[in-house]
């Protein structure tokens, strides 16, 4: 058995201070793995000599490339990267300020490409590697209320698999995690909107918030953990990968033969399925609120 055989396999995991980083992380310690783990915050690990804590914010280029440099270095080498860091802002496409949007996609979709893009020629050179990224279930549909959670997941998802395609050759593995609802403390950020009686959407927020408590608790997140090892490890060849019966039925759902019963299905769930009625019942709602 060669030298590199015998060396643990090595991983780089974004967003690794809480939700399913934390768990990949704890996980991947287990079972051997050399962990990079990274994130704005203290990472809540016992220290080890197979763990490597980095503060990193993905959006800052430069800091992902000293970040990427420096595993590589310690290490030796990097056999896979989970891209989990990310963020999600509650509130309406006309109502999240500019600035937090912006940051949702920077942070969700341009940290991903920057840590992706720092570690491919490490990647192309060995000929080996695997890109995992953490999407969502709705990574290909668009959700009231998330809208720029579920853009800058739908750009992930587009650029990850054309990605699949052009790094095939040079035995990297690209896969997409696709997790449905799970209790792993991710919160998103409410605009100030969200919170205010009068906007012209509180029959909105008021409708999903109420969604959101009617479906209880979720599990927690570690088979979502499980997924994310299988995928570094090259044991789930597929592109997309849902994770949770709700996603799976979710997929399913979405793309059927009937996208329209779908989104019609979506809009009843929220009470505006009647063509040109949507005004009038938020209007109604509002006053009731």
């Amino acid at each position: 058995m060669s030298d590199e055989r015998l060396t643990p396999r090595s991983m780089l995991i974004t967003g690794a201070s809480s939700g399913f980083g934390l768990l990949a992380a704890r996980l991947a310690l287990a079972r051997g793995w050399r962990v990079a783990a990274a994130a704005r915050r203290p990472i809540p690990l016992d220290p080890s000599a197979d763990l490597l804590p980095l503060g990193l914010d993905v959006t800052d280029g430069a800091a992902v490339s000293r970040a990427v440099q420096e595993v590589i270095e310690i290490f030796g080498t990097l056999d896979a990267v989970v891209n989990n860091a990310g963020m999600a802002n509650f509130g309406t496409a006309e109502e999240v300020p500019m600035e937090a949007l912006r940051r949702e996609i920077e942070t969700n979709f341009f940290g991903a490409v920057a840590v992706t893009r720092a570690v491919l020629p490490h990647m192309r050179a060995r000929h080996s590697g695997h890109l995992v990224f953490v999407s969502s279930d709705w990574g290909r549909t668009g959700i009231p209320g998330f809208s720029g959670y579920c853009a800058s997941k739908h750009a992930l998802e587009g650029w990850a698999e054309s990605l699949y395609h052009e790094v095939r050759p040079f035995g990297i593995g690209v896969i997409l995690i696709e997790p449905g609802a799970f209790d792993t403390g991710f919160t998103s950020a409410p605009a100030a909107a969200a919170l205010d009686p009068s906007s012209p959407y509180a029959a909105l927020y008021h409708a999903i918030g109420q969604g959101f408590d009617e479906e209880g608790q979720t599990p927690t997140g570690e088979p979502v953990a499980e997924a994310i090892l299988r995928a570094a490890s090259g044991e789930d060849p597929r592109l997309r990968v849902a994770v949770g019966a709700d996603a799976m039925e979710w997929s399913s759902a979405r793309f059927k033969d009937s996208e329209q019963e779908f989104i019609r299905t979506l809009a009843r769930k929220y009470g505006w399925d009647q063509p040109g009625a949507g005004s009038r019942e938020l209007k109604n709602r509002s006053t009731n609120l």
